[in-house]
This record gives structure tokens, sequence and C-alpha cells, in this order.
């Protein structure tokens, strides 16, 4: 058996320890380091502050410590604006497929034993999408076990509104922005942009000017990754930028 202090772990207990008369609840025999609430899932007792562009962070769901005589299933859903990277139920000795949803937006998991558990949390890590409003803010998912559903929330921090490293001119007639100068110490120098570049696009965003380059860029978070469509020497072609500041 793990043991950890960090980690969450769904323990599989022998029939004998129900025969032998061990009341669900009783968490002194069952297993080392189990608690005695009996509230089912309960909420997280912090919530994460979440970077957009940035790492993930764990979110723990408190055990109960109680016995369960049947398997039992958790379906999570991701606050808005994040996605779930990855899901530990901590199962010992019996299955626990996880799924996780392409998009991160969902996850679950089956605990596929007629005797155990739960005393250690189950750990859901989550990031901040690139799409986070600028201004960041509170959001909130659940977490459903047992047909109880509970919220867990995350803060996700304000943004930097991104800049082009470099300098632009407005090309006539709303044909874009013409790249005059790229800084070589800047992203934009790391993304391939040349002097004489008209960029035509951001995102899938129309660029019609410098101002309008500017609009886009300022509506994006720095450190984010975007397409950005430009032309060159009369040939179109799409380089990937991580938005400056």
């Amino acid at each position: 058996m793990r043991r950890s202090t960090a980690a969450c772990t769904v323990l599989a207990m022998g029939a004998s320890l129900l025969l032998g008369g061990l009341a669900p609840g009783a968490t002194a025999a069952a297993a080392p380091g189990a608690v005695t609430t009996l509230n089912a899932a309960t909420p997280p007792s912090s919530v994460p502050d979440l970077d957009a562009p940035g790492q993930a962070r764990t979110v723990e769901f408190p055990p109960d410590g109680r016995v369960r005589s049947s398997p039992g299933h958790v379906q999570i859903q991701a606050p808005q604006y994040t996605r779930i990277v990855r899901v530990d139920p901590w199962c010992s000795g019996m299955s626990c497929p996880v799924s996780i949803a392409p998009d991160g937006s969902s996850a679950s998991f089956s605990l596929q034993s007629n005797n155990w558990i739960w005393s250690r949390p189950f750990k859901v890590d989550v990031v901040a999408t690139d799409d986070a409003p600028m201004a960041g803010g509170r959001f909130t998912g659940t977490l459903t076990f047992e047909g109880v559903a509970v919220d867990w929330t995350v803060n996700i921090t304000q943004g930097t509104p991104g800049a082009f490293g470099g300098y632009v001119s407005s090309v006539p007639g709303g044909g874009g922005a013409r790249v005059r100068f790229v800084d070589p110490d800047l992203n934009a120098a790391a993304a391939g942009f040349k002097d004489k570049d008209i960029i035509t696009s951001v995102d899938g965003q129309p660029v019609t000017s410098a101002a309008s380059l500017s609009a886009v860029l300022a509506g994006k978070r720095a450190g984010i990754a975007v397409p950005v469509g430009i032309t060159r020497n009369g040939t179109q072609m799409t380089l990937q930028y991580t938005v400056d500041e």
C-alpha cells in the first residue's frame, strides 16, 4: 500500500472486514489516516490561482472515511475557462479507469470494487485556457459522487494585454499592418516575423491597419500562442506567435 500525506487513495477491503463487524464509517481499524467525518463528497478547502497561460494546479476533494460495499462512479465538470489535464483517484488493489474529455471540459472515473474505503482525497489537475477573460475571475465546476454534486472553484488571475514585439505601419486601403522593425529580443523575432511582412489576421481576426493590430493583440493575454496570417513577397503564410507584452 502506498502512503503519502499529499496523495489521495482508495483502499480495497476484503470481505472479511465487513463480515467481521466493521460498520460503515468505522475508520480507526479500517485504514490508517482515514478521517471520521461522514459527509460524502465535500468541497475543497482551498481555491487555486490559475494563470492563463500557466501551469496546472491541483484541487483535492477530501475523503469521508466511509466503507463502501458497492462500486462507485465520480463525474467531474471543469469550471468555465479551464480544462482538466489529470485525475488521480489513487486506487490500490482495484481497477479505477479514468476518462477525460478531449477538450478537458469533463472527466470521470469508476471505483470497481464491492468493498473499499474512501480514505484519501481525489485529486484533479486543472489549467486555465487561453481564452480566459483578461479581467480574470472566479469560476465554478462540480464533482458528483453517489448522487451528490459539490461545487469547486478556481480563481483565474488578471492577464496582461498583448502587444506586437516590434514596430508596424498601416498599409493603405485597409490592407493590413506592415512590419517595419522586429525586436530581436522579443517573441516576434522568435516567431519569424521579418521586415516588410504584412500582417493580415491574428487568431482568425482580420487586421486592416496598425491600430487594428494593436487592438486585436490588446485583447489577447500576453504569453498565449496564436496563429498570425501574413503576406511575404506576395505569398500568404501563417506564423505561430507567442504574444509579447
